[in-house]
């Protein structure tokens, strides 16, 4: 066996988010790959709150959570973490006030809605996530627990492209769903799932070399890059296609199992 772990994206490569649906055919796939000795890892920027629809499914191995910036092992005991600094969340709640911008944050144990309830509400409904999800109107939850991700939503881009320009040490990443405006996931600049999965794996002493990993969005890039057999799903972009070593086909058609059974009779023997 050449390789020893596999990283899945859960939106769009190993759950298809719109109705709600793990394919019984990834399900066989990752059991096979248990059976061969594979260590299986969730890499997403779900925080663990917001998992409950895929852990009905599949248990995984590692959790690579929040972009990388929140790391559990498989009894959800905290591995690693890269929190947004205090200064920063408190910097991001003034301005979502004073603009009247939506904003929710992904803490370590739940998601709570600052602003704009209805619409924050709309989008995690839209994604099936609205366990552990909770409305602080006194916006003050972050001043006892550490923030790993903002959700900022906005109907002028431009104000979110100057606040990011006055805090280099943030990332902003539009997320693509339907919304009213644009909605974007924003967290250190320094963290993203490759990051996450290099500080888990010095629990383990695995190195590139020995990771598989499926995804179909740009927060993918480089996990796609970095891993040994990157794996990009059909509904991918030619663009993050481009960073993989192989497609598969999409989520909706059977995409994991197709991509873990190429790989097994490919590249394992």
């Amino acid at each position: 066996m050449k390789h020893k772990i596999v990283f899945f994206d859960m939106d769009g490569t190993l759950y298809q988010t719109e109705n709600d649906i793990v394919q019984p055919s990834s399900i066989e796939a990752i059991d096979e790959l248990r059976k061969r000795g594979y260590m299986v890892c969730a890499a997403t920027g779900r925080p663990l709150n917001q998992m409950d629809s895929i852990l009905k499914h599949i248990q995984f191995d590692y959790y690579i959570l929040i972009n990388g910036s929140y790391i559990l092992d498989g009894a959800f005991e905290e591995v690693d973490s890269r929190p947004i600094s205090k200064q920063t969340v408190k910097d991001i709640v003034e301005f979502c006030s004073q603009n009247e911008l939506g904003l929710m944050f992904h803490f370590g144990d739940a998601t709570y809605i600052y602003n704009k309830f209805y619409p924050m509400y709309d989008f995690c409904k839209y994604c099936n996530v609205l366990n552990s999800l909770f409305y602080d109107p006194s916006q003050s939850y972050h001043k006892r627990h550490r923030a790993y991700n903002a959700v900022i939503l906005t109907k002028e881009k431009k104000e979110i492209d100057d606040f990011m320009a006055a805090h280099p040490d943030l990332r902003a990443d539009l997320i693509n769903v339907k919304s009213d405006g644009f909605m974007f996931d924003v967290f250190n600049s320094g963290n993203d799932k490759s990051v996450g999965i290099e500080l888990m794996m010095k629990h383990v002493n695995f190195t590139w070399k020995d990771t598989i990993a499926f995804g179909d969005s740009t927060n993918d890039i480089h996990m796609l890059q970095k891993a040994d057999i990157g794996v990009a799903m059909g509904s991918a972009t030619e663009y993050v296609k481009s960073f993989a070593n192989f497609s598969t086909t999409s989520v909706y058609d059977n995409g994991i199992y197709n991509g873990i059974k190429k790989i097994l009779d490919d590249h394992e023997e």
